[in-house]
Order: C-alpha cells, then sequence, then structure tokens
C-alpha cells in the first residue's frame, strides 16, 4: 500500500475518534493479495486488537468481512461467540467492539473497527460518525485502487509500444534483405515464432541481435511535458 495512502487513512481515523464521545479506539482493515491486514488505526493499542483477531483467524472483525454485516458486541468480557479470543481482547483493555463492513463495488473490502473501554456499546453519535468515516476511507481506498489500475495500464502500453518498436526494427531488416513488402516481412517473423514456438518479438529481438552485434534498444517513451511547460504555449488566467 502507498505510504501516503495509509498516512491519509490515519488522519481520518484520529480525526474522527476525536470527534467521538469516550476513549474510542479505531482501527481500520483492508483485504490484499495476502489477505486482510491492518492499514491504518488511530492508537497502536487498536492495531494490536486487530492482530489477535486476525491471527486467531476469528472474532467480530473477520465475521463483518464473510458476512458484509456489522459485527458488534457490547461486553466482550461476557462474549461467548468467539471463545477464548473475547477474554483476549477484553484483557487488552477492549469491552466494546463494532466491525463495520467497508462495502462498493458490490464487494466487501475491509472493515472499519471500533473499540470501547466500556461495556455497553457505543452511542448513536459514535455509530454515526464511523459511517461516515467508513465512506471517507472507501471514497479514498477505491481512488488508489483506480490510479493503481491506471498505472498498470500504462505500463502495459509502454512495454506493448517497446516490442513494437523491436519487431518494426526486425522488419526494416528483412525488407530490407528479401526486397519484399512489410506484411511479407512480418509473416516470416510470425512464422519464425510458430517454428520456434516463442513470441514474436523475441524473434525480432534475436534477428536484430544477430544483424547489430547488440541487443535491440527500445524507444524510450516518456509523458508528455506539463502545459505550462510547453515551449510557445501560454497559460490563461481567468
Amino acid at each position: 500500500m502507498d505510504a501516503a495512502f495509509g498516512r491519509s487513512l490515519g488522519e481520518i481515523l484520529t480525526v474522527a475518534a476525536g470527534a467521538m464521545p469516550g476513549d474510542t479506539l479505531a482501527s481500520l482493515v483492508l483485504v490484499g493479495e495476502d489477505g486482510p491486514r491492518t492499514v491504518a488505526s488511530s492508537v497502536p493499542g487498536a492495531a494490536v486488537l486487530d492482530a489477535l483477531q486476525l491471527g486467531a483467524g476469528l472474532g467480530p472483525c473477520l465475521e463483518a468481512l464473510a458476512s458484509g454485516e456489522a459485527v458488534r458486541s457490547d461486553d466482550l468480557a461476557a462474549e461467548t461467540r468467539w471463545g477464548g479470543l473475547s477474554d483476549e481482547l477484553a484483557a487488552q483493555g477492549a469491552r466494546s467492539v463494532h466491525a463495520r463492513p467497508l462495502t462498493f463495488d458490490g464487494r466487501v473490502h475491509g472493515t472499519l473497527n471500533l473499540y470501547g473501554e466500556r461495556a455497553g456499546g457505543f452511542p448513536a453519535e459514535t455509530l454515526t460518525v464511523s459511517s461516515v468515516t467508513a465512506g471517507q476511507a472507501a471514497v479514498l481506498y477505491d481512488a488508489m485502487r483506480r490510479a493503481a489500475q491506471l498505472d498498470e495500464v500504462i505500463v502495459q502500453l509502454r512495454e506493448a509500444l517497446s516490442k513494437r518498436a523491436i519487431i518494426d526494427q526486425a522488419l526494416g531488416i528483412i525488407m530490407a534483405r528479401r526486397q519484399c513488402t512489410a506484411s511479407a516481412a512480418f509473416d516470416l517473423l510470425r512464422r519464425g515464432s510458430q517454428r520456434r514456438n516463442v513470441k514474436v518479438h523475441q524473434v525480432a529481438a534475436d534477428l536484430v541481435e544477430a544483424v547489430t552485434g547488440q541487443p535491440p534498444q527500445p524507444s524510450r517513451f516518456h509523458d508528455p511535458p506539463p502545459a505550462h511547460d510547453t515551449p510557445g504555449r501560454r497559460s490563461v488566467s481567468r
């Protein structure tokens, strides 16, 4: 996860916890490729409470992830749903807990977890703040996810363009040697690819290296300069 994203979530949780009455601890668990993990917390103690659940493989946080429904306990010291884990959480100072699923795009991506030092659950005001906080975290996470997907697409596009540049170099060599069209030259590359059972761009790279004595140097693709840096371009003030 991006460090700036983690800091932003931490700031959101700190502000939200400060707006909740009583001593409320807050944490955010997100599901990644390696499973659920705590990505932000208002105080370190909240992450410790998450870790107990993630390590045990059960608890209100994981139950909310699995069901997509909010899970709460108004007194962990008297709770029986999660066996000895409830006692461990209570021993860490958590008597009340509320795990709210973080849902968008029809999927549960994580949970916002509240921990209270007193039994009796959380007042309506606290739950309202947690609902707003969950929405903010979901928007931020979705923006980060979309940005990461865009970055991946850009990388794939640049890789494709680089491979195309290598193929073009090989086509030029074949066309010069065979005095043939680009279509005929590409057909020769394609047949070589099928015969050797390797990608066309690898056949092209091998040909370029065999002729030049050096590995092909694909073109470098850079992002265009910002508009205000473009020569001859003037900014328009409103």
